[in-house]
């Protein structure tokens, strides 16, 4: 069956490969019609060379590629109601005592994951990899031996659905590892059948393009049917894990990494793969760029939602680099309404943005905003009051610090093991990756054993934010009108969340200083008036009428009528 379903997209595939092994990008005349001229990234990322597809070598196809449409795929409903939970399965929970994180130890604490109000989980890659990050593959259609089985992948899998939640891998085509068998048989050696896989840079094959200069990740040639083939039929395998043609007990989807290099043709191919499989299927897009103009040209037919990468340059600055942002305090939160404006008229309705702060690749919030409790606070505030799904990454929710550190681990900073204990020591405690100047210490305060029973801690407030947006439907709704407030300063900054007597007014201070917040006219009546982040009583307000109330630093508010 999975066959059938490739046929067309090969084809497309087939059709695709320009003429000319010297070939290192797409000039604008031969990209296909109908798709946005590249932007400055995809511009500068250089292109596979490709081999020709007979044995006269200069055959240019004579019909074009079929041009793309905008969303011909339906995103899944499921996912516009959906709230994110990222997790490196090695820092995560460990079952069996060896000190990594594994599948079942994500088994066993699904209610922690579920009452923190999450309804999707994301795993970064599970696949055998020679490295901790396990972004260069060796094997896309198994388990990394350390995170488990297949079985143990079914199980967890079964458990999700059976909570109504869904699960999505990390997926990544754009370069595998070199200690893969296909490049491993491929380098020095033209003759290989391989070698029309792989980007390289001289005859002997000895030289390679690799993921960010790096030559432990070659990158693939998508141009070759091959590889599309190959991974397509690997994203297909995850979506029906017994092979039954039933893929409700497979994954839900993907979060597909560096969507910024491999060729939009092959994004097409891979998104009609998928929905021709499985329409419910999820195509979640990492698109590292910070023009809202940029990133909508990723829309077309590739994916069916994409990060808000623009939106988290705004709150966060660079990645590594901290109290750079609005979260910090730096710059105006005006930036806000000219983003948003920016990414209404980039985006299509059909695409979804999904909202966030931090991710395995920056410097956690915690460093970011100095172990500012408020700001905290404000983030998750702000993230969950927005349209769009946000997404939580493992940790955030209890403080946990991190940034990138120097050789030889790098990253690992940002991905410490999760805290569940303030002696960081105990059952499901991960271990692996624990050096004297570890951002997160025992007895810091920082852990789920100390935060869980304290009504005033960061955790209980990321579950009382997550929870509300997942029963209130303003919070979930599409609509959002940018309100215009009377300040005394620069810092403040609302929306108003729905429509009629179930909107929500969202109200955000992101300065260093208090203000008093006037609503010139207030949207709608409220007798009385709740916040619903602290259950706070207020003053009722009524519609068209002034309403002023004061926001201390990193302030937040979600008022609606009613107690």
């Amino acid at each position: 069956m999975r066959k059938l379903f490739l046929l067309g997209f090969l084809l497309a595939a087939l059709l695709l490969t320009a003429c000319g092994a010297g070939t290192d990008s797409l000039s604008e005349g031969t990209r296909t019609p109908g798709v946005p001229a590249p932007t400055q990234r995809e511009a500068a990322a250089p292109r596979p060379p490709q081999k020709t597809p007979t044995p006269a070598g200069s055959a240019t196809p004579t019909n074009p590629p079929p041009t793309p449409t905008l969303f011909p795929y339906a995103a899944p409903a499921w996912f516009r109601d959906a709230s994110l939970y990222l997790i490196f399965v090695r820092s995560f929970a460990d079952s069996d005592g060896d000190g990594v994180g594994d599948l079942n130890g994500i088994r066993e604490h699904l209610d922690y994951v579920q009452e923190l109000g999450v309804n999707t989980l994301w795993l970064m890659p599970i696949y055998p990899s020679p490295s901790q990050h396990g972004y260069d593959v060796t094997d896309y259609t198994a388990v990394n031996p350390q995170y488990g089985t297949l079985e143990d992948l079914q199980a967890l899998v079964e458990a999700v659905h059976a909570r109504g939640m869904r699960l999505i891998l990390d997926f990544v085509p754009s370069h595998l590892s070199r200690d893969h068998p296909f490049f491993q048989d491929a380098y020095a050696n033209p003759d290989s059948p391989y070698s029309d896989w792989f980007v390289w840079t001289n005859k002997a094959h000895t030289r390679y393009a690799g993921f960010a200069g790096s030559e432990a990740m070659p990158r693939f040639n998508h141009y070759n049917p091959e590889v599309v083939r190959y991974l397509s039929d690997a994203a297909l395998f995850w979506l029906d894990l017994d092979g039954d043609g039933d893929y409700t007990d497979g994954v839900d989807g993907f979060r597909v990494d560096n969507a910024t290099f491999p060729p939009p043709e092959f994004f097409y191919a891979l998104r009609h793969a998928v929905k021709e499989t499985n329409p419910e299927a999820l195509l979640l897009g990492e698109a590292w760029v910070t023009s809202p103009s940029d990133l909508g040209h990723f829309f077309v037919d590739e994916f069916d939602a994409l990060f808000d990468f623009p939106l988290y340059a705004l709150l966060e600055g660079d990645q590594n680099f901290n109290a750079d942002g609005l979260l910090a305090g730096k710059g105006s939160p005006a930036l806000l309404n000219v983003l948003f404006q920016e990414e209404a008229k980039s985006y299509p309705p059909e695409g979804i943005a999904v909202r966030f702060v931090s991710n395995h690749d920056t410097n956690r919030v915690a460093t970011e905003v100095g172990g500012d409790p408020a700001r905290e606070r404000l983030a998750i505030a702000f993230l969950a009051a927005l349209p769009g799904p946000p997404m939580v990454y493992y940790g955030e929710e209890i403080g946990m610090y991190g940034q990138k550190g120097g050789p030889p681990h790098w990253d690992n900073y940002r991905r410490e093991p999760m805290d569940w204990y303030a002696s960081e020591d105990g059952p499901d405690q991960t271990t692996w990756f624990r050096p004297p100047d570890s951002w997160n210490q025992p007895e810091d305060g920082i852990s789920v054993e100390e935060e869980a029973p304290d009504p005033a801690s960061l955790l209980n407030f990321y579950r009382r934010a997550l929870n509300l947006r997942r029963e209130v439907p303003a919070l979930r709704s599409d609509t959002m009108q940018i309100l215009a407030l009377d300040v005394g300063g620069p810092g403040p900054w609302g929306m108003l969340r729905g429509e009629g007597s179930g909107a929500v007014v969202a109200l955000f201070n992101f300065g260093t200083e208090a203000q008093d917040v006037t609503l010139p006219e207030f949207p709608f009546d409220a007798a009385p008036l709740t916040d619903l982040l602290s259950g706070e009583s207020l003053p009722a307000a009524q519609a068209g009428q002034p309403y002023t109330l004061p926001l201390p630093p990193g302030g937040a508010v979600w008022l609606k009528a009613g107690p």
